[in-house]
């Protein structure tokens, strides 16, 4: 099987405080990888954003040890960037319907770095 990262559809659920989104990949429905988590950082990451985004991972021995593991960075920074994207369409929605935008004064004024 060969998996086309370009054509992966990230769903996202936003949550509150630190921890700003779980993501998941979806691959068609032949695979879903689930657990990517978007957290705040105190650095800047390639896109300018105080955003990380971290791989499924569990607990185990006072460690977290990643349950999908990208070698290619190549990869990584691809899907890295289709999860923040994706994450900041669900910002632009959320704050579009809270505060009933329409799409051209979302697209205008939505500025997810002051967020």
């Amino acid at each position: 099987m060969t998996i086309n990262f370009q054509n992966a559809i990230v769903k996202v659920k936003l949550t509150e405080g630190a921890m700003k989104a779980i993501c998941a990949l979806d691959f068609g429905g032949e695979l879903v990888i689930r657990g990517f988590r978007i957290r705040d950082s105190e650095h800047e990451n390639d896109r300018g954003e105080k955003l990380w985004v971290t791989p499924p991972s569990y607990m185990g021995g006072g460690k977290w040890h990643p349950t999908a593991f990208f070698p290619d960075k190549a990869v990584w920074k691809l899907v890295e960037g289709k999860i923040l994207d994706a994450y900041q369409e669900a910002l632009k929605n959320r704050y579009t319907k809270a505060y009933g935008l329409s799409q051209e004064e979302s697209a205008e004024y939505f500025n997810p770095k002051s967020l």
